[in-house]
């Protein structure tokens, strides 16, 4: 993080340094950073339920009151569906899905793997976990010169610490976009969760011009997003228009990659794995 940031405090707890971050905690931070967009979808329906339920008791409607109460239950069914979707994603079973990434990919062995994220390392524990033999260098890609429009990523880079446990996992810093390893060093790279944040007219391109260059010929890309689509959207509610959509995904890698294949996980999570050439 930018040194020149001012301090922000929080009431979800921050990563004890030197200790890997349960899969509770994971989703708990995943609850915490929406916090901003569950409150605005709970205001839309207190805006619509409030005056419906005080029209039925106030002028004895029960059309009104009825109402007020549907859109109530309605209100409660799809926060519970966004709770149980964040823990699909971020909780235990998000296990699957890196493991379904990393079969489509055929990796195996004691291979050497770029993790480029900008400021979790959660994909690093979990793909840590899927290859058991591979050295991860973790690499926090996020320009430091500047701050995310969005909120929950200034969160999500306040509240965890580079991993200094695991022996597998190298942390890094990238500079400007730039990675700090040499070229054809590895034989995979993966992007995961909050790539869609990176911007369209520069940074993205530039960081995935990165990617190409540190991979070996022959090495694989692998991405997981979340995608743009009627899942996702009961899960995040509008908040999820801004994620880059699936064929937008495919065209992009395409340019860059050979053999590009796609796949969707149950857990409303695409999956894309490219080969360098």
């Amino acid at each position: 993080m930018s040194e020149t940031n001012p301090a922000r405090s929080h009431w979800f707890p921050k990563v004890e340094p030197g200790k890997r971050p349960s899969a509770w905690w994971y989703w708990g931070r995943a609850v915490y950073v929406s916090r901003r967009d569950y409150w605005k979808i709970t205001k839309v329906f207190l805006a619509v339920g409030v005056p419906l339920g005080a029209i039925g008791l106030l002028f004895h409607q029960p059309w009104a009151f009825w109402s007020a109460m549907s859109l109530a239950e309605i209100g409660l069914l799809l926060l519970g569906y966004s709770l149980f979707g964040l823990y699909r994603m971020y909780g235990h079973p998000a296990q699957r899905y890196v493991q379904k990434l990393v079969g489509m990919s055929g990796l195996r062995g004691p291979l050497v793997l770029a993790d480029l994220h900008i400021g979790t390392y959660r994909h690093a524990y979990l793909l840590s976990d899927a290859l058991p033999e591979a050295t991860i260098h973790t690499v926090d890609c996020w320009n430091a010169e500047g701050e995310s429009p969005e909120l929950a990523v200034q969160d999500v880079r306040d509240l965890e610490a580079p991993p200094t446990e695991n022996p597998r996992i190298d942390a890094l810093l990238a500079d400007n976009f730039s990675v700090p390893l040499p070229d054809a060093s590895c034989d995979a790279v993966c992007f995961g969760f909050g790539t869609h944040e990176l911007p369209t007219d520069g940074p993205r391109q530039k960081l995935f011009s990165e990617a190409t260059r540190i991979l070996r010929p022959g090495g694989k890309v692998l991405l997981f997003e979340h995608g743009y689509d009627a899942h996702n959207y009961v899960i995040f509610g509008p908040v999820i228009h801004h994620v880059t959509k699936r064929q937008d995904w495919l065209g992009f890698l395409r340019e860059r990659f050979q053999n590009v294949v796609y796949a969707r996980s149950t857990h409303a999570v695409d999956l894309f794995v490219g080969t360098r050439g």
